[in-house]
């Protein structure tokens, strides 16, 4: 069986303002949470076009089970993405959440929402931007000390300078691209 295509909408794709037609396509369906729509509620010109949609169920809000959204920022603390805020949670965990049941895309420029849903394997959709090159997992480190964190900490805990942050394992998005087209499944690799 076919299954539907949903597109999960980040607040990047409100902000960008993302046209009308683009919600014409009938065998799209287009979700997003409440807590994005709380962040893009300021949107002047933007928030009468989303209730228009809503209303008219081209743009369906949902909230993901709490078990999802532990999934998802589980998932996001493995490859050292803390900074995720709520909303960035939900986007994740709502697409974890529809895939069983949908061919599921997220719609984002967000890097750290891109970085975890690529690791996760989740397809991607850019709004303005070209995408990423590199996904795979961050760790934070001290300039002068050379320690390194594999946890949200901000501040060395040896001579308090502020942490940087590096990508330790990754893999570049053409490779794994051309390894997809040569038929192998899953093939996230880090490297």
């Amino acid at each position: 069986m076919i299954k539907k295509k949903v597109i999960v909408l980040d607040a990047t794709a409100f902000y960008a303002g993302i046209p009308l037609s683009s919600f014409s396509h009938p065998s799209i369906q287009y979700y997003t949470t409440s807590l994005v729509l709380d962040e893009v509620r300021h949107i002047k010109q933007s928030i009468d076009a989303i209730n228009l949609l809503v209303n008219t169920g081209k743009l369906i809000v949902a909230d993901p089970k709490q078990e999802y959204m532990e999934e998802a920022r589980a998932y996001a603390e493995k490859v050292g993405e803390y900074d995720l805020s709520d909303a960035d949670i939900s986007i994740i965990a709502l697409a974890l959440m529809l895939q069983p049941s949908y061919e599921v895309t997220i719609a984002s420029d967000d890097y750290g929402i891109v970085n975890v849903a690529m690791v996760i394997g989740l397809s991607i959709s850019y709004i303005t931007s070209r995408g990423i090159r590199y996904s795979g997992k961050w760790v934070r480190y001290c300039k002068v000390c050379r320690i390194t964190y594999n946890d949200a900490s901000k501040v060395c805990r040896v001579c308090g300078n502020r942490l940087r942050s590096r990508l330790v394992s990754s893999w570049r998005k053409e490779e794994e691209q051309k390894k997809m087209e040569g038929g192998r499944e899953g093939g996230r690799e880090n490297k």
